[in-house]
């Protein structure tokens, strides 16, 4: 069990979701990584904070994080922690409650643990799923499902395309978004796009624990704590419809 890591990962997320909502309510201070991709004085200290708190409590532990400079020494630990300080810069700025702090726990290569906090909405999800099943597969029912996607991806028509009957949703973070899978809302979470370890790990594990399916679009196997910490693609359902999806889009891909 991991009693204690969920205990600190859920404090340290609270904590640094008390000082997010802090900055954007006094007025927060923003600007551009490598030329373009939004970052706010709030990621800097909430990564301050995150790190402080978990590797403070767990110091054989390895860390990965959106806002911390990435090392090799990492990749010689079984245990690595992968965070995202906010996943949802942007909404966060434009004051959209859609956005999230992202911790999650991987060992072995295997998320285990989640913890996802929304600031803004006061939600807070955590489980660890060491032990999770699976859900047992269902067949279809021929009703329509509701497919969770990102915001930007639904506003420009980025998503691929879906088989009929498919209702998609646009949610901001893909960190929140795969939480709010987890407690039941949607049928599926979908991203065409790559996205980084961080973005992904604490939702996956959330919802392992609810028994769904996470892999790639194709439905193929994601390691995390990898040397190029990227996934490709993003497919959770449960099993019966990730299945049924998975194989949708490996059709596409010959074709």
């Amino acid at each position: 069990m991991l009693e204690q890591e969920l205990m600190v990962a859920v404090d340290a997320a609270l904590e640094a979701g008390v000082e997010v909502a802090r900055l954007r309510r006094d007025g927060v201070r923003y600007g551009r990584k490598d030329g373009w991709e939004l970052v706010s004085e709030a990621d800097i200290r909430a990564a301050e904070m995150l790190h402080a708190a978990l590797t403070g409590a767990f110091p054989s532990d390895g860390w990965l994080s959106e806002e911390h400079r990435d090392t090799s020494e990492r990749l010689g630990r079984d245990r690595v922690w992968i965070v995202d300080p906010i996943d949802g810069t942007r909404e966060y700025l434009q004051g959209i409650d859609e956005y999230a702090i992202s911790i999650g726990l991987a060992i072995g290569g295997l998320p285990v643990l989640g913890v996802v906090h929304n600031p803004a909405t006061g939600e807070l999800f955590a489980a660890e799923c060491l032990s999770a099943p699976e859900r047992v597969p269902t067949e279809s029912t021929g009703h329509s499902i509701e497919v969770l996607v990102g915001r930007g991806e639904q506003l420009h028509d980025e998503l691929p395309p879906l088989p009929e009957g498919t209702e998609t949703r646009g949610v901001g973070s893909v960190a929140y978004r795969l939480a709010l899978l987890a407690s039941g809302q949607g049928n599926a979470a979908l991203s065409g796009h790559g996205r980084a370890e961080w973005d992904v790990a604490a939702g996956i594990a959330l919802c392992r624990a609810a028994g769904l399916r996470a892999s790639d679009i194709f439905g193929e196997a994601m390691p995390f704590n990898q040397a190029d910490p990227y996934v490709r693609g993003l497919l959770v359902a449960e099993p019966g419809l990730h299945s049924r999806l998975a194989t949708f889009f490996r059709r596409l891909r010959r074709e």
